[in-house]
């Protein structure tokens, strides 16, 4: 038969396991939105990639103009009939050529600027698969208080009921 004092010590570890559970489901809620956030700097990693590939084809792009470019300059000297048509045809790609190398410099610092992001994105990446990891074993954890809670209101009914249909058997 249950006592006052142990059934009241029953419903006070009761009321400890339902606020214990409480507190894990504001933590796994909490890990949640950790998660959407490495999920969301996932994608953010990716579009950056993606703009990283896009400016490395503008620079090869780039490179292969200034390429041409020099090609047609070394061709102008080769040519002494047009010499004076390609002289001013030379000063016009030199200022060409100039801009894109300011270019060409230009796109090489966003290049670093956005690697040194991307360094940062997998940094960070890298901190969220932490944290990912520790939520995993918070909800392995969980599951297991949970476990461990449904078996305790398991042994508390049986134990109830024992208790409840002996004084029953004794009375007839």
């Amino acid at each position: 038969m249950i006592t006052n004092e142990h059934l009241q010590q029953l419903i006070l570890e009761n009321e400890l396991l339902q606020v214990q559970l409480e507190d894990v489901n504001m933590v796994l809620s909490l890990r949640e939105e950790e998660l959407q956030l490495i999920r969301k700097n996932e994608a953010d990693a990716t579009e950056l990639r993606s703009q990283l590939d896009a400016r490395l084809d503008e620079l090869y792009h780039m490179q292969n103009q200034i390429g041409e470019k020099e090609r047609k300059v070394t061709g102008a000297e080769e040519r002494e009939y047009e010499l004076q048509l390609e002289l001013t045809e030379a000063a016009r790609l030199q200022e060409q050529y100039n801009e894109m190398v300011k270019h060409y410099t230009y796109m090489q610092n966003q290049l670093s600027d956005l690697q040194l992001r991307l360094e940062e994105l997998n940094t960070r990446n890298l901190q969220l698969q932490k944290i990912a990891n520790t939520i995993g074993e918070m909800e392995s954890r969980m599951a297991n208080i949970i476990l461990e809670r449904d078996e305790l209101k398991l042994q508390i009914s049986f134990y109830k009921k024992a208790h409840l249909e002996e004084p029953k058997q004794k009375q007839s």
